[in-house]
């Protein structure tokens, strides 16, 4: 990979694709029954037995009834590989999948919309877009093409770079740097955007900020022809609007405030260099066991820290139940006397503004219509600091464009052991992608002031 002098020098380039690695065709019937890994399916079945067959019938029935009067029509799939940036500034080639609508003669079909999707935080890379059809691709139904990055960790990358999803800006270059691709892959195959058509942004969890970055960058600062391409009239994003640097702030001073998912906190470390971290090795921010070897992948050693980076959950989901503190997690001078988190200790305070730098919505004032959606009953990502997002965004109320929902609690589904911002976070996802627009996800959600 070559090195790029600093981070800032990126621009949205009109190529990006490298190469088709996969070309599946579907029939309804085996649209449906692809859905999901298998993976997946397994959790879900521990979850709750009975949810498999019934959600596998259920999904069934609704791809048959869209498909009904599209006999002629058939569901295409691509992955692919695509020219991007990581992190902290190199090129790299990441990968991605779109999936369409397509008649079955190959004679030129016109998608009514384009459909975003930046994706949450994997338990296995079975769950990653170009390994497996999920459930966005659903939005197919409504004649969408589904554009959906792996991200960098993920996909052909994985094991090789560590989590990007400490930077906003950068995961949402790598969606951009996607959807160019993909709308290069529907070019060569004759499937074009109609020319009333639009585009809709969508993400939850980990993927939330990135999907709110992209809106701000396209908003701010795409070029021209990307604009008149994609059109992006809605943005929906979901229990995750929580800024990196407050929620770290927030968890840095409450200590015994453990969730599983935080520690991403600490995984994000490898993804920056040095000089983005104010002149900070990712070693010196963590406890010295934490660097040294520990796991065995491919024939080769790595470190707690680079398994967290690179292979999280894999390899540390024991390590991580057994952590009581956020003091674990630091090295030892960012640490008070009182062996709590010192939020004023230099270390941290580099951290908290390379966070800011990379995650920073608050200069900007959308222009076209966003949708945010949390739960009170998410403890991981605190409901207040997603308010006063929503609060900031939409200038305390005064901008029409910006909206918000509650997410009801959910609490009669079965968990399995899990938080519950996961079984929100992946019931929203469904309920996603089981809508047209953002705006219909109004059906399922309050509306909040």
């Amino acid at each position: 990979m070559t090195a790029v002098s600093n981070t800032e020098q990126w621009e949205l380039a009109k190529q990006s694709l490298v190469t088709i690695l996969s070309e599946k065709h579907y029939t309804p019937k085996a649209f449906a029954k692809a859905l999901g890994s298998p993976s997946f399916m397994s959790l879900l079945k521990q979850i709750q037995p009975i949810a498999v067959p019934f959600f596998k019938a259920l999904l069934g029935i609704k791809v048959r009834r869209h498909m009904l009067f599209r006999r002629d029509k058939e569901i295409q799939s691509y992955t692919f590989s695509y020219r991007s940036q990581t992190v902290d500034g190199r090129a790299v080639v990441l990968s991605g999948r779109v999936t369409f609508l397509h008649n079955k003669n190959g004679a030129p079909h016109q998608v009514k919309t384009l459909s975003l999707h930046t994706h949450q935080a994997f338990f296995d890379p079975e769950w990653t877009p170009s390994q497996n059809l999920m459930f966005m691709p659903l939005k197919v139904l409504w004649n969408s093409a589904v554009i959906e990055p792996d991200l960098q960790k993920w996909g052909i990358t994985h094991g090789i770079e560590p989590d990007g999803g400490g930077s906003a800006l950068h995961m949402a270059r790598q969606l951009a740097d996607c959807t160019v691709a993909a709308l290069q892959i529907m070019q060569q195959h004759g499937v074009t955007l109609m020319p009333d058509g639009y585009t809709t942004n969508w993400g939850s969890s980990q993927g939330a900020l990135p999907t709110l970055y992209f809106a701000k960058w396209y908003d701010t600062e795409a070029p021209q022809w990307f604009r008149e391409a994609l059109r992006l009239r809605a943005t929906f994003s979901a229990e995750g609007d929580v800024p990196l640097y407050e929620l770290t702030t927030y968890t840095y001073g409450n200590p015994n405030l453990v969730y599983e998912g935080h520690i991403l906190l600490t995984a994000y470390f490898k993804a920056f260099s040095k000089e983005q971290k104010g002149g900070y090795d990712a070693a010196e921010l963590v406890p010295q066991w934490f660097t040294e070897p520990r796991y065995e992948v491919d024939g080769r050693k790595i470190t707690f820290l680079d398994a967290l980076s690179h292979y999280y959950p894999q390899f540390t989901e024991s390590v991580i139940k057994g952590m009581k503190s956020y003091a674990e997690m630091v090295a030892p001078d960012m640490l008070t006397a009182d062996g709590e988190v010192d939020i004023r200790c230099p270390k941290v305070q580099a951290w908290l503004a390379c966070l800011k730098k990379y995650n920073n919505l608050d200069d900007w004032t959308p222009a076209h219509e966003v949708y945010i959606a949390h739960s009170p009953a998410d403890d991981m990502m605190p409901y207040e600091m997603v308010y006063k997002l929503y609060r900031t965004l939409s200038g305390e109320g005064q901008n029409p464009l910006v909206h918000m929902y509650s997410v009801p609690a959910m609490r009669i589904l079965p968990h399995g052991g899990l938080n519950p911002h996961f079984i929100i976070a992946f019931v929203g996802q469904l309920l996603m992608a089981c809508v047209e627009n953002p705006e219909d996800m109004r059906k399922f959600y309050k509306i909040v002031k």
